[in-house]
């Protein structure tokens, strides 16, 4: 493991601690994989390094199982909200950001050249009903 600049640090590489805020926060768990919303985020908050794994990069298979426990967690935690509350509009957030993170990595894994091009967009009532 190595610390690197923000500014050095790609998406696809795979932080080998978990990353905090000043006050404890969490942002992101060790073993996620750094991605350009996560890298915003850092650059926003004005945190300037962070550490990573060396160049080992995870496998499809490791990918899609991490994809699986935060969903998994994610039902777990949000079971006893009401379908129409704002709460089931942030579970659908989370879950279109986990989603575009998970296929951001999947596609650094199959193609490394060219890292995230593609623009998804949210679900349909997710950011509008969080607003309201």
């Amino acid at each position: 493991m190595k610390r690197i600049p923000i500014d050095k640090a790609v998406p696809g590489q795979v932080l080998a601690e978990k990353l905090t805020r000043h006050d404890g926060v969490l942002l992101a768990g060790q073993g996620s994989a750094i991605t350009e919303g996560l890298l915003r985020m850092l650059a926003r908050m004005n945190i300037d390094s962070v550490v990573i794994e060396e160049e080992e990069s995870r496998s499809v298979e490791e990918v899609l199982e991490d994809f699986r426990r935060f969903t998994q967690d994610l039902d777990a935690r949000f079971v006893r909200i009401e379908p129409q509350s704002v709460l089931q509009a942030l579970k659908k957030t989370m879950l279109y950001l986990a989603e575009k993170d998970r296929d951001e990595t999947l596609a650094l894994i199959n193609n490394p050249v060219s890292a995230s091009e593609g623009s998804a967009e949210p679900p349909q009532g997710a950011a509008e009903s969080v607003n309201a």
